[in-house]
């Protein structure tokens, strides 16, 4: 879904069926994605586990699978192939199971959760555009899908009972998580196939980043730990960018350690009190 994404493509090496290579429909190229999915469904679900979240995880789960088999769809509209065949059967399969988690989820619990699914909506419509006409990778595409995925944080803490000014500032922590990781990892990728990068747009969103927390944490939206996560953040971007050569898989992984840091952060922040 976003740049770091790129830092964890492999080409899939799996047996075919008829001549077409099934994983390269049914799962994400981009593993790096699964990331971004995951941060803000675990701080939601460690924070506020319910029954109606965990359908509701599913369901952003199913969803998320379904993204890879429909962008397939879109783009070979205009021809039949038994690639596409197999893209629409499991685009199918997942919608199907992305209702019904839903519908679970709804029926489990009141509708709150649906608020900021419903003001993420337009933000994933976006990405979703960006996919089918095949710019996926475009920075403004990324940025909305990025904040798209972050307000499960959100949507899983209301269906946990969270109240709703504590919920929403779960979703700017995750944004503020990974919209500087978009720049990082761009810029770093950039400066791996020489092609000039400039930092200031990472150090301006990190800093953007490490205001709005603090913001939060002021005004007891957020634990204290959450703002020295976005410092640890900060210093790993600039160690990163300036005099690490990493390789985009040691990058995407690496990213996925800062992420589970930042969510641990919280999650330990909260239930310790220290907010």
């Amino acid at each position: 879904m976003i740049a770091s994404e790129q830092a964890l493509d492999a080409p899939a090496k799996t047996p075919a069926r008829n001549g077409v290579r099934l994983k390269t429909i049914a799962l994400p190229v981009e593993h790096g994605g699964w990331g971004f999915l995951l941060e803000p469904m675990a701080l939601g679900l460690l924070l506020a586990p319910s029954l109606p979240g965990g359908f509701l995880a599913l369901s952003a789960v199913a969803f998320f699978l379904a993204r890879q088999p429909l962008t397939l769809v879109a783009l070979n509209r205009h021809r039949y192939s038994p690639r596409t065949a197999w893209a629409r059967i499991f685009a199918a399969l997942y919608v199907l199971i992305g209702i019904s988690t839903f519908s679970a989820a709804v029926i489990f619990r009141d509708h709150s959760f649906i608020l900021p699914l419903a003001l993420a909506a337009p933000l994933a419509a976006v990405q979703l555009i960006y996919d089918w006409s095949g710019r996926k990778r475009v920075l403004f595409a990324e940025l909305c899908g990025t904040a798209a995925i972050s307000a499960m944080a959100a949507a899983l803490a209301l269906a946990g009972g969270w109240p709703r000014n504590a919920s929403f500032a779960l979703w700017a922590i995750m944004i503020a998580r990974a919209v500087p990781a978009i720049f990082y990892v761009r810029g770093c990728l950039a400066r791996l196939h020489r092609r000039a990068a400039s930092p200031l747009p990472i150090w301006l969103a990190h800093a953007a980043a490490l205001v709005l927390v603090a913001l939060l944490a002021r005004s007891g939206l957020a634990p204290r730990l959450a703002v020295a996560a976005m410092l640890i953040l900060a210093v790993r971007a600039e160690i990163g960018f300036r005099s690490l050569q990493l390789t985009p898989k040691q990058l995407g992984f690496s990213e996925i350690g800062f992420g589970g840091l930042t969510v641990l952060a919280v999650v330990l922040g909260w239930s310790m009190g220290i907010g």
